[in-house]
């Protein structure tokens, strides 16, 4: 590597020129045939003092050189400056030093030190390799305080990487406080993948403490009392290590949370009016998850008590009046009456908002006293925020901006489907699509979003185009005439219509469809959807040996279609809810509901699942919202939660082959 960086050849310095003159005298070393065998030396750093600067390591290499001919000495010095002018910040001309000392060549002796240096100077910039400056730290030390730095530089490289499991195994090797080590060790830990964590135990045992703290989280993610109690045999069984001492913030946070005690429940929706059957069968799966606590329960006396308040019809002040001194609420279900409801709700309601307001700030961006209701999740349950809240001037500050103590929100958003169907086909490696989506609003919003988060997804990679092609119809012709030009079907037919017309004869060949399109995603009706992947199997070129993917989101599938429906989805990939899928972990309940609420068709089925999880999420989302990494598995999806207090919600994929619909582990 000659060098990582644009650190240019011009010096302003005349010290370094002085010195590298002198050493094109021919009295430098050559470079034997064979290396020389040399034992590694501690590398001493320069501490920036009052009295030394980089100019002055330089003349004294120069001296040194004029002195004793010694290139290692002289070098050693030069890198004493290169090293001042790091600790000075200027990069430049610590760049320009260690340019000149490589091109000389560095000799065995200095390498590590080099390296070292080199490493600190150019991590972080964009235009250096991570891989490269990761291979140059092989040769430094990793003792004492030189072992020490390059681990905190190999963290920073392997972050930069993405590899978050080695990231965290070097932060361990540094010198950092416990705290500190542990706040970030804890930090990447919590952001690898559960089905990764078993592998990282293997390659790094070092996190394997990190890893059994995660995993008893998430067991005790029911139980804040729970949790505790097994933290203090964690400690005990770890003695010694790091984490005895110095466990992460957020787990001790959880550790205050008092039990949810939802002894009390109110449930706002729309029970009579338009909306009346949506918001029955959302009622039906609420009453299903209640009865489920029931039998686990086995005692009366623990059971909350649950109110069902209809919001047809019903103002603010009413629905307030209703929820009287209900501590938790789930609901409303429409968006405005989110909005109209929550700035006039007491101080010490939790709630689980069934809608999510359009444009939603992190939580502390406040812009108005709605917004603030929606940013602030200060939970009543943690210790030092309830004593807070106490305060007078605390009170009185959330009672004008009308807050609740907490609140959070949950949508079956088709929005989310569309950035969800987004990252899964660019993580799987796509970059050309065609997306088709129909003229109704739904989904063209589906289709907005996908490419706003496309773009995004593209700007991670400093890549400015987003490769997608575009195709929206509204009728069968506009869908097959426009699936034929995008995949460029319909050229391909006028150019063999053209060479037969000027050679007069006819010409035996197929069209060809383009061959950059590397998947297809669909935002339609199930209807039209069982229509255009017929056109795009017959359009796509059967020679080329190329299967060109089809997805789609659950907004495509009806399950109250009949066998053809999946005959003309063959091979189709698309999201849905598990309650859903042919093969879920609900089966008891799935008997049970079907008994109870016989031939509910997809729609309600899904709605009935919405209304089963917002029951089992409400006494969960103190820790959720204190432990982000946590999820919940339920029957529309893995739910987890944002920094925007938003419910997200992950749905499994699956494939529709020999007309049936198989689940995929990815």
């Amino acid at each position: 590597m000659r060098h990582l960086g644009q650190a240019g050849k011009i010096f302003t310095l005349s010290a370094v020129a002085s010195v590298l003159v002198l050493s094109g005298c021919g009295s430098t070393p050559k470079p034997q045939s064979k290396p020389v065998a040399v034992n590694p030396t501690p590398i001493e750093t320069t501490k920036v003092e009052e009295n030394v600067t980089p100019e002055h390591k330089l003349l004294e290499a120069k001296r040194a050189w004029e002195r004793t001919r010694d290139k290692n000495k002289r070098d050693a010095l030069l890198l004493q400056a290169a090293d001042l002018y790091i600790q000075n910040n200027q990069p430049v001309l610590a760049q320009q030093v260690l340019y000149e000392v490589k091109e000389d060549g560095v000799s065995n002796a200095n390498n590590a030190y080099y390296s070292l240096l080199v490493t600190r100077t150019y991590a972080g910039m964009p235009d250096a390799s991570p891989d490269a400056l990761l291979a140059m730290l092989d040769s430094v030390d990793s003792t004492g305080e030189t072992g020490y730095e390059k681990a905190q530089l190999q963290a920073q490289l392997y972050s930069q990487q993405g590899n978050l499991a080695a990231a965290a195994n070097s932060v361990l090797k540094t010198n950092l406080p416990d705290a500190q080590k542990v706040e970030q060790v804890w930090q990447w830990i919590t952001a690898i993948s559960k089905k990764s964590l078993a592998q990282v135990g293997e390659t790094y045992p070092a996190l394997s403490p990190f890893i059994t703290l995660r995993k008893l989280t998430e067991e005790n993610a029911a139980s804040p009392a729970e949790l505790a109690r097994n933290l203090q045999q964690f400690q005990q069984v770890y003695r010694g290590h790091v984490l005895a001492t110095s466990l992460p913030e957020n787990v001790l946070e959880a550790t205050q949370l008092t039990e949810a005690g939802a002894n009390d429940i109110a449930v706002l929706l729309p029970l009579s009016g338009r909306l009346a059957r949506t918001g029955q069968v959302v009622k039906n799966g609420i009453m299903a998850a209640y009865y489920t606590d029931v039998e686990k329960r086995q005692d009366e006396k623990l059971l909350p008590r649950l109110r069902f308040i209809d919001t047809h019809g019903a103002d603010s002040q009413q629905l307030v009046d209703e929820i009287g001194s209900t501590k938790f609420v789930i609901g409303p279900l429409l968006k405005d009456t989110i909005e109209h409801l929550v700035p006039n709700l007491p101080i010490g309601v939790n709630v689980l908002a069934l809608n999510r307001p359009d444009d939603l700030p992190v939580h502390g961006e406040l812009k108005s006293p709605l917004d603030a209701s929606a940013t602030q999740v200060l939970r009543s349950d943690n210790k030092a925020e309830a004593t807070a809240l106490k305060q007078p001037s605390m009170q009185s500050e959330f009672s004008e901006l009308g807050l609740p103590t907490s609140l959070n929100y949950y949508g079956l958003a088709p929005e989310d489907e569309a950035k969800q169907l987004a990252e899964f086909i660019f993580n799987k490696g796509y970059r050309a699509p065609i997306v088709i989506a129909a003229q109704s609003s739904l989904y063209q919003r589906m289709d907005d979003t996908f490419k706003k988060h496309w773009k995004t997804l593209n700007s991670a990679e400093n890549k400015q185009r987003t490769n997608i092609t575009s195709v929206t119809f509204n009728d069968s012709n506009s869908l097959r005439e426009g699936i034929t030009q995008a995949l460029d079907v319909a050229q391909s037919n006028e150019r063999i219509n053209q060479i037969e017309y000027m050679t007069n004869d006819e010409v035996y060949n197929m069209p060809r469809s383009r061959r950059d399109i590397d998947a297809i995603v669909a935002f339609a009706s199930p209807q039209d959807t069982e229509l255009l992947n017929p056109i795009i199997e017959a359009s796509l070129n059967p020679y080329d040996g190329k299967q060109v993917p089809v997805y789609a989101t659950s907004r495509s599938m009806d399950y109250d279609s009949g066998k053809n429906q999946w005959r003309d989805l063959q091979n189709v990939h698309f999201i849905d809810m598990p309650w859903l899928m042919p093969s879920h972990k609900w089966q008891p309940l799935q008997k049970e509901v079907e008994q109870a609420w016989d031939n509910q068709n997809t729609m309600q089925k899904r709605l009935f699942a919405f209304g089963f999880d917002a029951y089992k999420l409400l006494p969960q989302l103190g820790m959720l919202n204190t432990l982000n990494y946590l999820s919940h598995d339920g029957l529309t999806g893995t739910l987890s939660l944002n920094q925007k207090g938003e419910v997200i919600r992950k749905q499994p994929q699956a494939i529709i082959r020999n007309e049936k619909v198989h689940m995929l582990s990815e």
